[in-house]
């Protein structure tokens, strides 16, 4: 904007001084101050710097050629330097054969300050590029917080997750080895003993040994089992979200890491969903063959002229699938649909 006022009163100071000297006739001058106005607009328009350039020396040389119109520099000098840099100066080369002092000082004011102001435009794209880089950074390092924020729950998770599968197995190991000792050894007495009475309380310890041991056994499965069930805690991510459900075909005992990596993945897919899609239906689909586990994940959204952007949450899920070697695939034809090929652990 301030190169176009610049030209727009070089032009006024042009028709005004030439228009008092009257060396020019009037409409000739308007006609002349147009003409010079459109081709300094032609050459800062104009996207290719060659033909700038040509535009540039092709006037230079008719001002050389007609002196008489040397005032046209004056129209020339306004985003000169912006354009050209140092060869801007040419533009002084008429004034050798046409010595005009009026002009020639508006010209190198017009010049000079052509020059302030595209340094200043350099300043503004320097500090706005330090600014874009900055956000650039501050996006980075949120994303990486993130993501470490994700990995630590998880590495968190997996954690608790054997501990309860040591403490599983070291129950299994000695309170219930132990207690099947003792029932076994109460058994035997009790069938060894001749008094009726010691026989009767032998079997009854027996019995509640027994029930002991099952209480424990209960307990192991409750602990393992239970403690990530990835059928119910897919209902229990979906439950808040209306129009959404899941179809869970699994019956393989899958491993803890598998079955939070796979839940990660829905949670992920389903805070996409709500973030950016337009739809109105959200559906998750687990199904087990005989060799490989296949997860659908898929809403009903319109992806007509949108552009997938891979943020924090399409990152972790590439991460995971490429961490245990699954097979990824998003598809955009029929809304958003991420497809993972999980083979089955041998």
């Amino acid at each position: 904007m301030s190169k176009i006022i610049l030209h727009v009163l070089a032009a006024f100071m042009v028709s005004l001084y030439e228009f008092q000297g009257g060396a020019v006739a009037t409409e000739l001058l308007v006609f002349l101050v147009l003409l010079g106005f459109s081709y300094a607009m032609l050459i800062q328009i104009v996207p290719n710097r060659k033909a700038k350039l040509a535009l540039f020396v092709a006037a230079i040389l008719l001002l050389i050629m007609f002196p008489q119109y040397i005032f046209l520099a004056l129209l020339l000098a306004p985003s000169a330097f912006s354009n050209f840099n140092k060869l801007s100066f040419l533009i002084l080369v008429p004034f050798f054969g046409n010595f005009h002092v009026f002009y020639l000082t508006l010209v190198g004011f017009t010049l000079l300050w052509d020059i302030v102001l595209t340094r200043k435009d350099v300043e503004v794209v320097n500090l706005k590029k330090e600014k874009y880089d900055l956000l650039d950074d501050v996006n980075r390092l949120s994303k990486s917080i993130d993501r470490l924020r994700v990995e630590k729950e998880r590495d968190e998770t997996l954690t608790l997750l054997d501990e309860r599968n040591r403490i599983s197995r070291e129950i299994h190991d000695t309170a219930g080895h132990t207690l099947s000792a003792a029932v076994l050894n109460v058994k035997a007495l009790s069938m060894t003993t001749k008094e009726a009475e010691t026989k009767e309380n032998l079997l009854a310890l027996k019995e509640t040994l027994e029930g002991g041991l099952q209480d424990i056994r209960r307990v192991m499965y409750d602990l393992r089992d239970s403690s990530f069930d990835l059928e119910n805690k897919i209902i229990e991510l979906l439950e808040p979200v209306a129009d959404s459900n899941l179809t869970y075909i699994v019956d393989s005992n899958l491993s803890y890491g598998v079955k939070y990596d796979i839940f990660a993945i829905v949670r992920e897919a389903l805070t996409n969903y709500i973030k950016h899609s337009d739809g109105e239906h959200f559906k998750v689909y687990l199904v087990e063959s005989e060799r490989f586990l296949v997860l659908k994940m898929e809403d009903d959204g319109s992806m007509l002229g949108k552009e997938i952007h891979e943020g924090l949450g399409l990152y972790s899920i590439k991460k995971k699938c490429e961490e245990r070697n699954w097979k990824l695939n998003i598809t955009t034809n029929h809304g958003f649909a991420i497809h993972v090929l999980m083979e089955k652990e041998k």
